[in-house]
């Protein structure tokens, strides 16, 4: 593990670029994404990639969070952590055997798990603190409650998927 890794490869592209819409305080990345069309949401793309490294929350929320990997590969080049990013994604062209309309992939790009749904932002930001940042989703309870309701339109799940793992919530 070090700076040729993909993780961080990956990582340090999308910051460069700015292909993300929230930076968190420990230098995690979310990306949120929607497709509309007639007022439906037609595609998304949640991403919750957490930071390859554990950081100075101070220094992320004061310095350009490149500078800030870049520090910590200079002093820490192999502490890295290994925590995989998640997404969920909502795609009905893409859709075929092995390939849901609506999935969740972690750890690798053929790791697709059949959702029950397209998923709200609500329901997105929900499960990220609640599963990554569970004394600050504790904490912020009744907002999570208001959000994690939220339904962004119809279920997808087909019968072959239902016969095997996947997510669903009511």
């Amino acid at each position: 593990m070090g700076r040729d890794d993909p993780a961080l490869t990956a990582y340090k592209r999308w910051a460069k670029a700015g292909a993300y819409s929230a930076l968190l305080f420990d230098g995690a990345l979310l990306q949120i994404t929607y497709d509309v069309e007639g007022g439906e949401i037609v595609g998304h793309r949640l991403a919750y990639i957490p930071c390859p490294y554990r950081l100075d929350q101070g220094l992320v929320r004061q310095e350009p969070i490149l500078d800030v990997i870049d520090l910590h590969i200079a002093t820490e080049p192999t502490n890295m952590v290994l925590h995989s990013a998640v997404r969920f994604d909502f795609d009905p062209d893409a859709a075929a055997p092995g390939h849901p309309a609506a999935h969740m992939t972690i750890n690798s790009a053929h790791c697709r798990i059949a959702c029950a749904a397209p998923l709200h932002i609500g329901r997105f930001t929900d499960f990220v603190f609640r599963h990554f940042y569970p004394d600050l989703w504790k904490a912020h309870l009744p907002f999570f409650e208001r959000s994690a309701a939220r339904d962004a339109g119809p279920r997808t799940l087909t019968e072959d998927e239902r016969k095997t793992p996947h997510v669903y919530w009511s």
